[in-house]
C-alpha cells in the first residue's frame, strides 16, 4: 500500500506511479469536462469535435482544459504529497529570488531569435529515403495538430482570448512545470545521479509529447532551459515564468494579429533577419545565464551559512 511521504521508494517504482496518477488525473478529469460540456452544449458538438463547427470548439475547449488541469495539477500535486511531507518543499514552490525572476524575463527574451532559428533548422530537416514512410507520418501529425492549434487560436474578442489564455498559458505553465521539471526530472536525477542528464532526457519527453516533429528541437531547448533555471535556482517558479512568458507571447501575438487582419499563418512565418542578431541573441543569453548561475551559487551560499548560524549559540 502507497504511504504518504515516502522517502525510500525506488525511482522506477515513483516513475509507475506518476505515470499512473497522469493516466488517472487524465481520464477522469476528462470525463468530468466531457460531462459538463454536455450539460452546457447537448452532445451534438461531442461528434463535432474534429469538424470547427461552431459550438464543437467551444466543448473541445472545455475538455482540454479539464483533462490538462486533471492531467498536469492535479496529478503532480498528489504525486509529490505520496513522495514527501512536505510538498511544497518537494516541487520547489516555497520561495523564490526576485533578481533571479528578473533575469529569468531578460533570458527570456534574449532567447527568442536562437528558438527562430533552431525552428527554422527544424523546418528543413529531411530523413533518409528508407524513412520516407515516417517522414510522411511526421507530416501529417504537424499538419494536423498545426490545423487544429490554429482553429483554437481564432479570437474575436476578450472573452475567447482570456478562455485560450487559461487554456495555452496558465494551466501549462502550472501544469507541466509541475509535472515535467517539478516531478520527472527529479525522477531521473535520482536514477541516473547526474542532474544533466536529467535535464536533458525530461527536455527530450517534454518535446516529444507535443507530436510537434518540426517544432521538436526548439521545444528541447526550452525544456532544458526551464530544467536548468530550477536546477541552479531551486525554485520552480522560475521555469513557470520563463514557461508562461514563452506561451502568453505566442497567443497575445496571435491575438494582435487577427485584430490587425494578418493571417495566423504568419506566426509560423518569423521576419528574416541577419545572423549578426542570432550570434547577439547567443551571446547575450550566454551571458545572461552565466550571471543567473553565479547568482545561483552566492544566494544558496547565503542560504546555507545562515541556516549554519541558525545552528549556532
Amino acid at each position: 500500500m502507497l504511504k504518504s511521504g515516502s522517502t525510500v521508494r525506488h525511482p522506477l517504482i515513483s516513475l509507475l506511479l506518476l505515470l499512473l496518477l497522469v493516466f488517472l488525473g487524465a481520464f477522469i478529469f476528462t470525463l468530468i469536462g466531457g460531462a459538463i460540456g454536455g450539460f452546457i452544449y447537448g452532445l451534438k458538438p461531442l461528434f463535432d469535435l474534429a469538424s470547427g463547427k461552431p459550438g464543437s470548439l467551444e466543448f473541445l475547449k472545455l475538455i482540454q482544459i479539464f483533462s490538462s488541469f486533471g492531467m498536469f495539477i492535479v496529478s503532480a500535486l498528489l504525486f509529490a504529497k505520496f513522495e514527501s511531507n512536505d510538498w511544497l518543499a518537494y516541487l520547489k514552490l516555497k520561495d523564490f529570488s526576485v533578481l533571479l525572476f528578473l533575469l529569468t524575463i531578460l533570458i527570456m527574451f534574449s532567447f527568442v531569435p536562437i528558438l527562430e532559428w533552431s525552428n527554422e533548422l527544424n523546418k528543413s530537416m529531411k530523413l533518409p529515403g528508407f524513412l520516407k514512410g515516417i517522414e510522411d507520418w511526421m507530416l501529417r501529425k504537424e499538419l494536423e495538430v498545426g490545423n487544429l492549434t490554429k482553429q483554437l487560436l481564432v479570437m474575436n474578442s476578450i472573452s475567447v482570448l482570456l478562455v485560450n489564455l487559461l487554456m495555452f498559458v496558465v494551466i501549462p505553465a502550472f501544469g507541466e512545470e509541475l509535472i515535467f521539471r517539478g516531478c520527472l526530472q527529479k525522477i531521473f536525477k535520482r536514477l541516473t545521479g547526474n542532474y544533466h542528464i536529467a535535464i536533458w532526457i525530461t527536455a527530450i519527453i517534454f518535446s516529444a509529447i507535443h507530436v510537434q516533429f518540426y517544432g521538436f528541437i526548439p521545444r528541447m531547448l526550452l525544456g532544458a532551459l526551464f530544467g536548468y533555471l530550477l536546477v541552479w535556482s531551486g525554485s520552480l517558479w522560475l521555469p513557470i515564468l520563463a514557461h508562461f512568458m514563452n506561451n502568453a507571447i505566442a497567443v497575445i501575438t496571435a491575438y494582435i494579429y487577427q485584430q490587425k487582419g494578418i493571417s495566423l499563418d504568419k506566426l509560423d512565418q518569423p521576419d528574416p533577419v541577419s545572423g549578426s542578431v542570432y550570434l547577439i541573441s547567443l551571446v547575450a543569453t550566454s551571458a545572461l545565464l552565466w550571471f543567473f548561475y553565479n547568482q545561483s551559487l552566492k544566494q544558496q551560499s547565503v542560504i546555507v551559512k545562515g541556516q549554519d548560524g541558525a545552528g549556532l549559540g
